[in-house]
Parts: structure tokens; sequence; C-alpha cells
């Protein structure tokens, strides 16, 4: 998932809108593959590709609410990030644009680099085009293979590793005990000193997975075969890093000030909160980019800006595109039913579900038992959450933790069925009862004071009472108060259900970015999103089968019957919504083309009129 700090981003940003956050295998006859949107009413809406010529200069104005969570790539890890770092930085492989058929933009192509494969599937060999250049400060220079061995060393390190750091710690070789290493690292606390500290760890120690032949070629050895590992290195994280960077502390208003381009565009000037200026970067070259294009000479970014006031500019003209920020729940209406061709509704992956406290004590310790966890899933009435968050352009009912864009989801998988799943609270409590319940259980339910999650809690709360549930509440003040509360460990015995949300890292085949955070228990408080201690061998077991196998087809396989058997025989959670994020292009927007890894559409390929 997007972790930590890039989910609770995106949760503030959302908030206007909805938000936060082999036992059994799949039925016969049910599809494993992520082209079941449409059958359960996920309809993407989309502007229309361009059908003229791209119009070259002027300046892309972007305004938005908050700042990047991190411009640093060793840790940025946040949808506006991305939509920054999309024009200033280059991987070696990346996400292409594809007008009009977004699902086919989710295979990893090159960028900066090509690439091949060994037979045994452990050795990736990436030779960097000649010509992709840093806007250094001392002249333009040639990006290097030495580089992209710093971006990753400097995943891991003390200050502010990667969030989501088992990606790379569980499939290079040798990375794990390079980053057990350089974590343990004890830092001075003068940041001088620091910087110089974490340079002699990055001099003197490797990685045994890396290797440099030539300035332009580094092979990455895997500590087994990875059918994802080019989605890994599709994402910003894995960046190459320039060696001036490391004259500064990870993720420090020094180091952000100095960022130093490889994209089509250069970051002139950086007021935290306030302001970016961009201007296109001359030493970008067209010719060994095939992702990115450069029509502006400038790009003027905003911060601060209230959803309704960027809105408003978005609607006049004053304003192309919108940033960490989604279109007011208010106008989702009026705008889908007159066919705006502004209006940009992308179903990514996200999904709201409730989380079982597998420690809970509440009622014996009720919800450690199966049987209660399958009762309370026929408690809650999907089609209100679904009006209540939006309406159903936006929202649709879930019934399984993977989503229609990730391999591994089955169409037509719903372990329990309600009519027009509107719940049934009757068999509810007929199988409490049966579950040594006839009185029902007393829950605590922890949330954010956040709209809607207010307006959700509370209908949770009648749904839960229809059935023989008490729901109490546990309200924290607002969303980083509620991760705060959720991320400490003691706060465990605290609650009993509570509302979260969640989003692939990428689409496709991206199931491990929903099951491994969420229900490995064997990471539980180690970097995991397991709030509820879920723990069961048998998903352990699906888990470490799908990520060693090199064969993508394989992995999905295992992922379903993961999902299955998690959905049927061990319920971790009740999936509640797949949601959408509402957003918006200028009036004079031209080719508009929607990129799933952006959540948005991609600022390198689009113009003004």
């Amino acid at each position: 998932m997007r972790g930590r700090f890039r989910e609770a981003a995106v949760l503030a940003a959302v908030v206007p809108l909805l938000v936060l956050l082999a036992a059994c295998s799949s039925s016969s006859g049910t599809s494993h593959n992520n082209n079941a949107a449409a059958q359960i009413n996920e309809v993407n809406i989309l502007p229309a590709p361009a059908t003229t010529s791209p119009h070259v200069g002027g300046t892309l104005v972007i305004v938005g609410s908050g700042d990047v969570d991190h411009l640093d790539t060793c840790c940025a890890y946040y949808y506006p990030t991305y939509e920054l770092l999309r024009m200033v930085s280059r991987q070696l492989v990346s996400y292409p644009d594809k007008p009009g058929n977004p699902a086919a933009s989710q295979y990893p192509v090159p960028d900066m680099a090509t690439y091949t494969i060994s037979k045994n599937d452990l050795v990736y060999t990436f030779r960097i085009k000649s010509g992709v250049m840093w806007d250094a400060p001392n002249g333009p220079r040639q990006v290097t293979s030495q580089d992209e061995v710093r971006g990753l060393k400097r995943l891991c390190n003390p200050v502010i590793s990667a969030p989501p750091l088992q990606y790379w710690t569980g499939t290079i070789a040798g990375m794990e005990s390079y980053c057990t290493g350089f974590l343990a690292l004890k830092l001075p606390t003068s940041p001088a000193a620091e910087v110089t500290a974490l340079d002699n760890f990055m001099n003197t120690h490797n990685i045994s997975g890396l290797s440099t032949p030539n300035s332009f070629t580094i092979a990455i050895t895997l500590a087994h075969p990875s059918n994802n590992f080019l989605n890994i290195m599709a994402l910003p994280m894995s960046s190459p890093v320039p060696v001036e960077i490391n004259k500064y502390v990870p993720a420090s208003i020094a180091e952000e000030e100095h960022f130093i381009s490889d994209g089509p565009y250069m970051i002139t000037h950086y007021t935290p909160s306030v302001s970016y200026s961009l201007v296109d970067n001359p030493v970008w070259k067209q010719s060994t980019d095939q992702l990115r294009h450069q029509y502006f000479k400038q790009v003027s970014i905003t911060l601060g800006e209230s959803p309704t006031t960027v809105q408003q500019q978005l609607e006049t003209g004053g304003a192309d595109l919108e940033w960490d920020t989604t279109v007011p729940t208010a106008d989702v209406p009026s705008l889908v039913s007159s066919h705006s061709k502004q209006l940009v509704v992308g179903f990514v992956g996200l999904e709201t579900y409730l989380v079982f406290n597998m420690k809970s004590t509440a009622d014996g310790g009720a919800l450690q038992k199966v049987a209660v966890r399958r009762a309370l899933q026929y408690c809650v009435n999907k089609r209100q959450m679904v009006q209540i968050s939006g309406g159903p352009s936006i929202n649709v009912p879930s019934t399984q933790i993977l989503t229609p864009q990730v391999s591994g989801y089955e169409s037509g998988l719903d372990p329990y069925p309600t009519a027009n799943n509107e719940g049934d609270p009757s068999k509810c409590r007929a199988m409490l009862k049966k579950a040594g319940y006839p009185h029902g259980l007393t829950l605590t339910l922890v949330y954010p004071n956040s709209s809607p999650m207010s307006n959700q809690a509370t209908a949770l709360q009648s749904d839960f009472a229809l059935g023989g549930v008490t729901i109490k509440f546990n309200e924290q003040p607002n969303t980083a108060e509620f991760f705060g509360f959720m991320e400490t460990p003691s706060n465990l015995k605290n609650w009993d259900l509570s509302i979260g949300q969640w989003s692939p890292d990428w689409q496709g085949n991206a199931a491990q970015t929903y099951i491994s955070p969420l229900l490995d228990g064997r990471q539980y408080r180690t970097g995991s999103y397991d709030w509820g201690d879920y723990n069961d061998p048998v998903v352990d077991h699906y888990i470490d089968r799908a990520l060693s196998t090199a064969s993508v087809s394989e992995a999905t396989s295992i992922w379903a019957a993961a999902n299955g058997y998690a959905m049927t025989q061990d319920p971790p959670f009740i999936p509640l919504l797949g949601n959408a994020y509402p957003q918006f292009v200028g009036s004079n927007v031209v080719n508009a083309t929607f990129l799933p890894f952006l959540v948005y559409v991609d600022p390198t390929n689009l113009w003004v009129k």
C-alpha cells in the first residue's frame, strides 16, 4: 500500500469526499483477472484524448491544498508527490500513458534504461541510455549506474527510510543485511556530523546483489525469483540519486531546496506549503524519454487553497490541474449528470473496510472467534454506506479483500451476500446466537472526526444495533491523531473495530501491496499496517509462495487463493466500499490522459489551448 505518510495525506485530501481507511481456493467459474470492474459498476469517467496537435509553450497552472510528504525520492509516498516527481524525476522503468485505456498503463516499460532478465529470473541487467542528464550545479552530467546504486542504498537510511522497505529488502540479494546495519547506525546530533556518518556508511558498505560493470550498466541479483520486481523498480523510491544529495540530511528542507532534476522540468523555487516554480529543463532530451514531454515553458504550483476555491479556479479557467484535493462532494452528482468533459473519476483499487482487532477482549474475546467475524459481515448496509460517502458514481459495495484493479480479485466472490447489499441483521443475530452470543455484543469503534467518517460511524452504529451489536465510539480529533492512535501498540486494548482504507502501490500485479502489509502477521508492528494483529499461517504460506515465483499467472492464482481463504475461512475485516477519487481538469487543458499510477492525469503529456 501507500504507506503511513502517503496514506495519511491521502485521507486528509479525500476527507471532503468520503474517507478515511491451500485450504480454500476460488470457486469454479470465477475470474482471477482485474477486468471485472464493470461487473460491479465501477465506471471510470475520463477526459477524451486530444484530436489536435500539441501546443508547446505557456505555463501549466496547478492549485491545491497541502504540500508533498517528502520531495526526497527515498521516502516520497503520496499521490501529489508522485505528480510532481513525474515532471522532475525519472526511473529505470516507469509507467506509460495509454489514452482511453488506463488498464494498459499498469505494466512498466523502459524509461531511462533498457533491461534484460536472466534465464533463471534472478538477474535484472539495466543499461542506462546515453544522454540522460542531471541538471547538476556544476553543469550537465550523465546519470550513471552508480547513481542508481546510491538511490537504492539510501532507501534504508536511519533518518527516514522508504515506508514499504520490505519491497527491496525482501527481494534484492544482500539488501536485508545491508539495511539491518544501516538502520542500526547511531547518528550524531549535529546535522553536519550526521551527513558525514551516513555518507561514510554508504561508502564503506555494499549490497551484494548490486554490481556496476560500467557507468551505464547495473546488474541487480534477486534473493529469489520475483514476478513484480519491475513494478518495485518503477516506484519513485527506486530512482537514481545524484552524488550532491549526500551533502544533506535525507528529506531535510536543505536537501529539498537543492533538488537536482533529470526530468523534463526543474525546480527553480520552493517555499514549503506555499508554492513551487518549475521551468523546462534544458539538459533533458526528448530522444531519451519516450514517456514524457516538455510542452510547457513553466509550471506554477500554488498550495494552501480550499477544495471549493480550487474547483472554482478549475471551472473558470484560472487553473489547469488540481493538487492534493478532490471535487467537493456536493458538486459530484451534477457534474456526473451533466456529463462534464472536465470530470475525472478513476477507480484505482482504493477500498474502505472495517478492521477486526484480533486481540480484542470484548465479550470474552468474541472477535477472536471466526464464527463471530462471519456473523458481523451481515450487519452492514453497504448500499447506505455508498449513499453517505458520495453516491454510486464514486463508490461501490466491496465484498472481498482485493479489488478489481488487482490481479487475484475474483469476479463474483461474495461470501456473505445480502439482497441489494443492504445487510441482513436477522441473520447476523442468528449467527451470533449460534456462536454463543444470544444477547449480542458490545464493541468499541475507533475513527477520526473527519467528514464523512463521522457519518459512516453513525451509520455503522445503527446497522450493528439491528443485528444485536452495541457500538461505542472512540472518536479521534482528526486524521493525524487517528493514525498516531492506531500505530501505538498500547492502544490495541482501547478499540475493537476501526475504519480503515487501503490502496495498491500500483495496479495490475499488485496483490502483494494489499495482502502482505494488511495480513502478514509476521510483520505486525514492523512496518506493516496489520492494525488488528491478524495472523493466519495459511495466509502467510500463500504470501511466501506468491512472492517467490517469477510467473505472474502463478502468483495471480496464489493471491486469489489467499483472498478467497481469508474472506471465507478467517475474515480479517469487513469490506465496505470500493472508492474513486473525483477530480477535475481546467477548461483549457487538452489531452488529459488518466494515469492510474498517479491517480490523476499525467502532467507531462498534456497541454493548454
